[in-house]
């Protein structure tokens, strides 16, 4: 298993381990009882509609087998014609299940070039037609993830196959002169422009609301703000539907000292793209003094890059594929806080 070389391979190692692999051991990995019980209560209730059930080619495994019987009851229940389940309920029913069974998302971390890993990883997930509905993350990772915005099954695929090699996401810096000019100007090392013509291209100025009506898809964006004791947002089609995708990636990818801070631009009831402004009055706070209805956002991902509690929250999302291309900074942020424990905050920080 750990020296395939793709999915398939993998797959089949498992199979071959799981026939190997002593029975007896899976029962302390969860509630073999339970499980069974559950499997068996399904079973008994599916009573007279069991001539809609579909033959399926058993498995070892009993939570595969329990999962199967899950799915399959509830496509017959999409299928089933009877008055005893009206077509306008059954929609408010497959939505109350959801809320029960929870949902699964993949994470995409920050990583600068690291970030490089996310592609083979959404990739062999397409292949396989395994992405979740749910794809969330920052940074680099928010770039990646641009790319299925706004495509289709059938689309995905031939992107990975044919049109991955002509992006390139990142300019040349250009001289000495050009790079000290910018930092004197902008405060900043690179030019974003280039990024950002690339994130138009991928996303048509789309915003998450229409991502999300396109593909059914939804996509999520962590930003933070300069701004002191300021929560991180995740940006998606229920929080901020009408900001346009590639504003928010871009600011997602704004590293302090690398790029320029960025607003958030989104689109207003006529289609024009104009500012987005925060939830504060004016578009200011009394602190920022007169002037600063402008507001930037950047990105923070060694602090905090995997929204995790905000789509357990939203979207009651309960599993995570995670891709974490930032192992290196985690003796760092431990050190941070064995820092923080002995109070020198400001020895943390650096």
């Amino acid at each position: 298993m750990r020296s395939a070389l793709s999915y398939k391979e993998w797959s089949h190692a498992t199979k071959m381990f799981d026939r190997e692999m002593p029975r007896t051991s899976e029962s302390d990995l969860y509630d073999e009882e339970l499980v069974r019980n559950k499997l068996q209560e399904l079973r008994q209730r599916k009573g007279p509609y069991s001539q809609l059930h579909k033959g399926r080619l058993q498995v070892h495994k009993l939570i595969k087998e329990y999962i199967d019987e899950v799915s399959t009851q509830l496509k017959m229940v999409c299928d089933f014609d009877s008055e005893e389940l009206l077509l306008e309920e059954r929609p408010t029913f497959m939505h109350e299940t959801r809320h029960a069974f929870g949902r699964t998302a993949l994470l995409l971390s920050g990583g600068a070039s690291l970030g490089s890993f996310h592609v083979g990883v959404v990739k062999t997930l397409v292949e396989n037609k395994l992405l979740p509905r749910i794809i969330a993350g920052s940074s680099v990772g928010s770039i990646v993830y641009s790319i299925v915005a706004k495509r289709s099954w059938p689309e995905l695929e031939s992107f990975f196959e044919d049109s991955l090699d002509s992006l390139q996401f990142f300019d040349q810096m250009g001289g000495i002169f050009a790079v000290v000019k910018r930092v004197v100007m902008q405060g900043a090392v690179d030019d974003n422009r280039q990024l950002q013509r690339l994130l138009r291209n991928l996303t048509s100025n789309l915003t998450f609301q229409e991502a999300c009506d396109m593909t059914g898809r939804v996509l999520g964006v962590t930003v933070w703000s300069p701004r002191k004791h300021e929560p991180p947002r995740c940006l998606n089609y229920l929080t901020s539907p009408h900001v346009v995708m590639w504003s928010a990636v871009t600011a997602s990818c704004a590293f302090p000292g690398l790029f320029e801070a960025q607003e958030l631009m989104a689109k207003d009831r006529f289609g024009e793209i104009v500012p987005f402004h925060a939830p504060f009055p004016f578009g200011r706070r009394p602190e920022d003094g007169q002037g600063a209805s402008v507001r930037r956002w950047r990105d923070e991902s060694l602090e905090s890059d995997l929204p995790v509690i905000q789509l357990k929250e939203v979207f009651n999302v309960n599993h995570f594929i995670v891709s974490q291309a930032n192992p290196h900074i985690a003796p760092l942020l431990r050190r941070k806080e064995l820092l923080r424990s002995y109070g020198d905050n400001f020895a943390a920080k650096i």
